[in-house]
């Protein structure tokens, strides 16, 4: 009789805890490890070439996904009634064979003699040697000073000056540093050649990653820059020939930080530059869907959520059968499939009363393609996204034992880093750690929640497209490693019991925002 009465008990006291659960937590429950694993070896797997974009490798991750969420009954999101925004890749590649430097009665062949910017060219100027070729008036320094460098092509160092190195390129701007590009610009200069010595013995190497790729429809906007020119060894020899200053100088120079003093190559001395370029055109494409919130006014708001579905494709053997398939299991597969799995948690569970917007971005590694496209052409009223809550690079965490120094910054298995809510809301933060409590209580570490760290995360995942416009943002990060951009970020090496904890952690997150009353607040966009 005891026994029964004890069973009896037992089973009230559940239901009451049961009771007391969010809504959310049981759907949550839904995203397992092996789910998650399952998504991930066909995204990160070597059928998809590293998903670059764009790529065939790209589209096919799209297809997945939209398969997926066709089985799930998830409103389309993108243009034209589909789940689809399409974003236009302009890429503009030298013409090697027609791409030639001459020197009086010498040819430079591209690839052997020299490599230039994709930017088409047919010029013949004289040559102005400039140092670094920076300038800052407060500091009174101006290799430019009684120089006339209008119609003329800049020699210059590769890199910059110590004080600019001091201050970092992020900030040399508003110290009130101006570019060699900008005074060249200013000034009326044609072209720069740029004595780099890493380059000069591996041109033909580097000459293939000169390809200029741009969005273009609305996002074009960027300038194209000057013509950049990096001469080999043979034809900075022949530039040099007769003037006081000789190629091994200049090099020695670029190597030791000294630029030395500005000068004039000889006035007779003429450069002839001719850069053929052709073009072409591509698309990728953003993945975007809808669970449509209960509520039938606030169904008109969104909380999105996001990843990257790109990475940066294959590289080139330098041996036989050596693994040159990128294929980005961490940055972004884990991020990419722990989306679809919190899609699938929404569309079978409970649903909160504003919608939910799934967005994964494509170009993230080439300069945040996609969510620059996204928040410039949005697909909903971008005044209606309440938040956006960033995934990218979620599925990995330091060993016991683990000495490597590259992988110091991972963060523990019960740990991840967060960046943003409390730069872009006073209250994303204070909702996450109730989501948390109430859960499965992970270590939320804010060591990067500062615009100001050295690796400056803030700004470098599609989150910040979201940011810039005023949208409060949350990025979650499990933190830098030794495979990061290698061939070795593989799916053997994921951890997807950490990974679902996570992707749970995050659904609860995206959930209650979505159910609540009130917006997070705004503050002024990040700059």
């Amino acid at each position: 009789m005891k026994r029964r009465t004890f069973f009896w008990l037992w089973l009230l006291l559940m239901g009451i805890a049961l009771a007391d659960r969010p809504a959310w937590m049981t759907s949550a429950e839904s995203i397992t490890p092996t789910d998650l694993q399952a998504h991930l070896e066909f995204i990160a797997s070597d059928a998809l070439e590293g998903r670059d974009t764009p790529s065939r490798g790209l589209n096919l991750a799209g297809m997945y996904l939209v398969s997926h969420l066709k089985r799930l009954g998830l409103q389309p999101g993108g243009e034209n009634g589909t789940y689809y925004q399409a974003l236009t890749i302009r890429t503009d590649r030298v013409k090697t064979e027609s791409s030639v430097v001459r020197l009086g009665e010498r040819e430079f062949r591209y690839g052997e003699g020299f490599i230039a910017r994709a930017i088409p060219l047919s010029l013949t100027a004289p040559l102005v040697y400039v140092g670094y070729g920076w300038t800052n008036h407060a500091q009174s320094i101006d290799p430019y000073k009684g120089l006339d460098v209008r119609g003329k092509v800049l020699v210059v160092l590769n890199g910059f000056p110590r004080s600019v190195a001091q201050v970092g390129l992020e900030r040399a701007e508003g110290e009130g540093w101006i570019s060699p590009e900008e005074n060249a610009r200013r000034r009326g200069a044609k072209a720069i050649l740029r004595i780099d010595p890493a380059l000069m013995t591996r041109l033909d190497r580097q000459s293939r990653m000169w390809a200029r790729r741009l969005v273009v429809e609305e996002l074009e906007r960027d300038e194209p820059g000057l013509p950049l020119i990096i001469p080999s060894r043979e034809l900075l020899d022949a530039l040099c020939q007769g003037e006081e200053v000789s190629a091994e100088e200049l090099i020695q120079r670029a190597q030791a930080g000294e630029a030395g003093e500005p000068f004039l190559f000889r006035a007779s001395k003429r450069l002839q530059i001719e850069i053929a370029v052709e073009t072409t055109r591509e698309q990728a494409r953003n993945v975007i869907a809808i669970v449509e919130g209960r509520d039938p006014v606030l169904k008109n708001e969104y909380v999105a959520v996001g990843a990257h579905l790109d990475h940066v494709g294959m590289g080139t053997p330098r041996q036989p059968g050596e693994d040159v398939i990128f294929n980005g299991a961490d940055d972004d597969g884990s991020g990419t499939v722990a989306l679809l799995e919190m899609a699938e948690a929404f569309a079978h569970g409970a649903r909160p009363r504003r919608s939910v917007l799934f967005v994964w971005h494509v170009g993230e590694e080439k300069g945040l393609w996609g969510s620059r496209l996204f928040t410039e052409k949005p697909t909903v009223p971008l005044q209606n996204i309440i938040a956006q809550v960033n995934i990218d690079m979620i599925g990995r965490s330091r060993l016991p034992g683990d000495q490597s120094r590259r992988n110091a910054d991972l963060s523990e298995p019960d740990e991840i880093y967060v960046i943003g809510p409390r730069l872009a809301s006073p209250d994303l933060g204070k909702v996450l750690d109730q989501v948390n409590a109430q859960y499965l209580h992970l270590r939320l570490n804010p060591r990067y929640d500062d615009p100001n760290d050295p690796e400056r995360l803030y700004y470098r995942s599609d989150h910040y497209s979201y940011a810039s416009k005023g949208i409060p943002v949350i990025f979650f990060f499990s933190g830098l490693h030794e495979d990061y951009h290698r061939p070795s970020d593989q799916v053997e090496k994921i951890d997807f019991e950490k990974m679902a904890k996570v992707t749970r952690t995050i659904f609860g997150l995206v959930w209650t925002l979505a159910e609540q009353e009130e917006r997070p607040a705004r503050v002024k966009p990040q700059q």
